[in-house]
């Protein structure tokens, strides 16, 4: 859930999220590249990421704390350290096994 804290200062969040963009690097949690112009919501979609989370005591304003994620990789990822991940998130939706049938 969203603190009031990410959003209290609207304009400096703003320029934060336009400055990660225009640098266009990749997710920083998986290594792949980001498609920027994919609208926000869409999972492999362009998101602030705090390194050290809000949550934690980081400042959702200090371009030191944040880096460019996928939206998919930052829910994945949740308040965890990425020490604490060691390379367990992958951007691609994982395979759950299931197929269908047409036999009844």
């Amino acid at each position: 859930m969203a603190t009031k804290t990410r959003y209290a200062n609207g304009h400096a969040r703003r320029q934060v999220r336009a400055w990660l963009k225009a640098q266009g690097l990749p997710c920083h949690i998986c290594g792949m590249a980001i498609d920027y112009d994919l609208p926000a919501g869409d999972p492999m979609s362009f998101e602030v990421d705090e390194i050290v989370p809000v949550s934690k005591g980081g400042s959702p304003i200090d371009r030191a704390n944040v880096a460019p994620a996928h939206r998919i990789c930052n829910e994945r990822r949740g308040n965890k350290s990425l020490a604490a991940l060691n390379g367990s998130i992958s951007p691609r939706p994982r395979d759950v096994g299931c197929s269908t049938s047409l036999q009844w």
